[in-house]
């Protein structure tokens, strides 16, 4: 064989190497398949239907489709992170009936619909950290009866709705640490209904305003709360107005009593200068006199 052709041959396999990752992967597959950094952009399916656990790590899949993982039934631990998953379209994990483990820290999503998770009736720990999670759908988390643990750490959220509140009571274990928690009139229905039990509210410290932050939301006080908006006056500088709700209401409550008031004490004047300007009747005051018939008389 000359040295052309043996040349040929090791540039042939190296090209095969790169260009078939999936076969790589699926070589040397039983129960566990590790397809992690080779490259995948979607999920390989001609791996064997049998496996249990699929490592799909440090690659570049950027969505997940509801046909994906229909093949692969049996899979009890499944590993996406560190790769570029931005969507997960409905159904994504309907067939997954025996997922336990579901890793999908260090992608790019940024938020969790209602949907998303269909199918994991057994799954008992999703790692979610490291996203760009700004936002859930109140029962995002409702059709995961085993769900134990829940990771939502070093994500983006802002603030927290009640609705979300609800849906976490329930996970024994839930870590929210590490967001941008914004402090401010938006979390006030939420901190007045925090009590502490569930661990994950005592881990919701502040990261704005400037004078909260790093404080815990369930020690601050309501009227702390305040909301601040912008308004630019003719000369062109920005003001800051801030806004607290608490004060809202008491001030507006103020408002209302006091327009009252000075509705009562209005009709009071009105009614006494009335009965002022009312001519006295003659015949309940005998000193009245009529001063025609009184003239008719002299005449």
């Amino acid at each position: 064989m000359s040295n052309t052709t043996e040349r040929m041959l090791v540039l042939l396999l190296i090209i095969l190497k790169e260009a078939g990752p999936t076969a790589a992967c699926s070589s040397s597959c039983s129960s566990s398949c590790n397809c992690y950094n080779k490259g995948l952009s979607s999920v390989p399916q001609n791996l064997p239907t049998t496996i249990s656990r699929l490592y799909l790590n440090d690659n570049v899949i950027t969505t997940l489709n509801e046909s994906d993982f229909s093949r692969y039934s049996s899979l009890t631990e499944l590993y996406l992170y560190s790769n570029q998953i931005s969507v997960i379209n409905s159904g994504a994990f309907y067939n997954l009936t025996r997922l336990t483990r579901l890793y999908l820290h260090r992608n790019q999503l940024t938020s969790l619909g209602a949907e998303m998770f269909v199918g994991l009736n057994k799954l008992t720990i999703i790692q979610l950290n490291y996203n760009y999670i700004h936002s859930i759908e109140g029962n995002a988390f409702a059709k995961l009866p085993r769900l134990q643990r829940l990771i939502l750490s070093h994500n983006s959220f802002h603030t927290f709705t009640l609705t979300l509140n609800d849906s976490l009571a329930n996970i024994s274990s839930v870590d929210v640490t590490n967001n941008p928690w914004h402090c401010d009139c938006r979390m006030l229905p939420f901190k007045q209904r925090m009590t502490g039990v569930p661990k994950f509210e005592t881990q919701i410290r502040c990261a704005e305003p400037a004078n909260l932050q790093g404080k815990s939301l369930l020690h601050t006080d309501d009227i702390d709360l305040n909301c601040e908006e912008t308004s630019s006056s003719p000369d062109g500088v920005t003001e800051t107005i801030a806004f607290s709700l608490p004060l809202f209401l008491s001030s507006l409550g103020g408002v209302v009593v006091g327009a009252f008031l000075a509705s009562v004490v209005f009709s009071v004047m009105r009614c006494k200068m009335r009965k002022r300007k009312t001519p006295p009747d003659p015949v309940q005051n005998p000193s009245f006199v009529d001063i025609n018939t009184h003239a008719t008389a002299e005449l």
